[in-house]
């Protein structure tokens, strides 16, 4: 059994994920894949590629170790990565696929498959299947009206996998482990005087490769997500509390309460007073 299935792409552009090409096989040992780095090959040197093992055997080789793969195993390679993986001829593995793009993926993903595939055990492996088959179910007659379902079949399916699979290999890249360690102390303290030396350090990188770096785990600049993380506080201030606009600029971490109003009706397209009005009622 061969399937392969195409997707157009979504009408609404911001899912957080969706599939580019669904599909499986079934019965066919002579299945080998071999892609090398940044290949623009369907698509994947900007989607992902998750493989799930439902029966029989198979490999995946990283140019250092070969890995076999059985049922309840899989695999998730990030954009661009040089990809090895194939069938063993004597029991041939049934797998099924999904590649798929979306908005910030390295953060739902907990930049898994970014630096290097990610291989992994599947503890859930009946409701990871059931999701992957109602994906190739809504793919085989795939109509306009199932564009959201389709977006959230994939993204509870990613979501478990994340809860619930465990790795098989040992990560020999801890890159990304780093970035979005300086990601999450950034969040917490973006109230303080943050610099790009100071968030570079804490990573233990140069600044200009951790500035690299860190655009391609976040999908945005190091000073977009410090001005993210201070607005999304801003405006949970805004929302729950009745601190004044002047307390809030300093709670926040901006200097001077106009540049705070300048920044944030920008990125909200109102003020704060206005967010406020529209989502502090009970106060």
């Amino acid at each position: 059994m061969k399937e392969h299935i195409f997707l157009p792409k979504p009408v609404f552009p911001r899912h957080v994920c969706f599939p580019d090409f669904i599909g499986g096989y079934s019965d066919f040992p002579k299945h080998y894949v071999n892609r090398e780095y940044r290949t623009k090959d369907i698509n994947l040197d900007h989607c992902y590629n998750l493989h799930l093992v439902l029966e029989g055997k198979g490999f995946l080789d990283t140019g250092t170790t070969r890995y076999e793969l059985t049922r309840g195993q899989g695999f998730l390679y990030g954009p661009g990565l040089r990809q090895t993986y194939y069938s063993d001829l004597d029991d041939p593995w049934s797998i099924r696929w999904i590649h798929f793009y979306g908005i910030r993926l390295e953060e739902l993903l907990n930049g898994k498959g970014v630096d290097e595939p990610w291989l992994f055990q599947c503890s859930n492996f009946p409701v990871v299947t059931a999701l992957m088959d109602r994906l190739l179910e809504l793919g085989r007659g795939y109509q306009v009206e199932d564009e959201h379902s389709v977006a959230a079949t994939l993204y509870e399916l990613l979501t478990r996998l994340q809860s619930a699979a465990s790795q098989i290999n040992v990560s020999l890249n801890h890159t990304s482990e780093r970035i979005r360690e300086a990601g999450n102390y950034i969040r917490s303290h973006s109230n303080e005087h943050i610099t790009l030396d100071h968030a570079a350090g804490i990573a233990g990188y140069s600044t200009t490769y951790f500035s690299r770096k860190f655009s391609q785990t976040f999908g945005i600049s190091f000073p977009e997500f410090l001005m993210e993380s201070r607005l999304l506080h801003a405006k949970q201030l805004l929302a729950t509390t009745n601190l004044s606009i002047k307390q809030i600029t300093l709670e926040t971490g901006f200097s001077q309460s106009s540049y705070f109003i300048r920044c944030f009706k920008t990125q909200e397209n109102v003020t704060p007073m206005q967010f406020r009005m529209m989502h502090n009622h009970s106060l």
